[in-house]
């Protein structure tokens, strides 16, 4: 429990510059081994593909911010997608998770890596198109609601809010939009975590 703690409070602090230092082609190692040095005693516990995959993201979003593109859509898909795929090592120091359990922590990250995609598509100044966000969400949670019905609950709601998305997609362009959009869609995420922790419970205890 204290490594993951130590690792959540060490990507609080930083994650964000780790990666900006990048983007100005300043690559620190410093920062690169704090972030991965609690993860040390899970490694011999993950599977090899999560490992691969998690080495993988992370040398894209270096790539995409060394290349200057941080801050354009993939940048921030990519960056995003990276710090909620961490809950899956972070799980792992507190043991093995089973099979619901990893069906959570994928849910979780396809949700908020679908809500990035939504978020740009929603504003005036990108060009990322309606559709994305609802084609990356919909095969994937499909398989997981499949492998675990209780998980249905959680996905009404995002689900309707991509497809009215898709439907009408309302750009926003102003602070008070922006801003207004981004409260609809914490307040969203606290109902689907909220829901989905529910609904992996019916099955299985979360933490040991």
């Amino acid at each position: 429990m204290f490594l993951a703690i130590a690792a959540y409070i060490i990507h609080l602090f930083t994650f964000s510059p780790m990666f900006e230092e990048a983007s100005k082609r300043r690559f620190n190692y410093y920062l690169l081994i704090l972030n991965a040095l609690p993860y040390i005693p899970a490694v011999s516990a993950m599977p090899l593909p999560l490992l691969a995959y998690l080495i993988t993201l992370t040398a894209v979003v270096f790539s995409i911010a060394a290349g200057g593109r941080i801050r354009t859509p993939v940048g921030y898909v990519a960056g995003l997608a990276l710090y909620s795929s961490l809950a899956l090592p972070m799980r792992y120091l507190l043991g093995t998770p089973t099979h619901v359990e990893m069906l959570f922590y994928s849910l979780y990250i396809v949700y908020f890596v679908t809500f990035a995609l939504y978020v740009e598509s929603r504003l005036a100044f990108r060009s990322v198109d309606p559709s994305a966000p609802l084609l990356f969400w919909t095969p994937l949670v499909s398989y997981i609601s499949i492998s675990h019905p209780p998980y249905l609950i959680a996905l009404v709601e995002p689900t309707w809010l991509l497809i009215q998305n898709y439907r009408h997609n309302a750009k926003v362009s102003t602070i008070s939009d922006i801003r207004k959009m981004g409260r609809r869609v914490l307040a969203s995420s606290v109902l689907f975590t909220a829901l989905a922790i529910a609904a992996a419970s019916a099955g299985v205890r979360l933490i040991p």
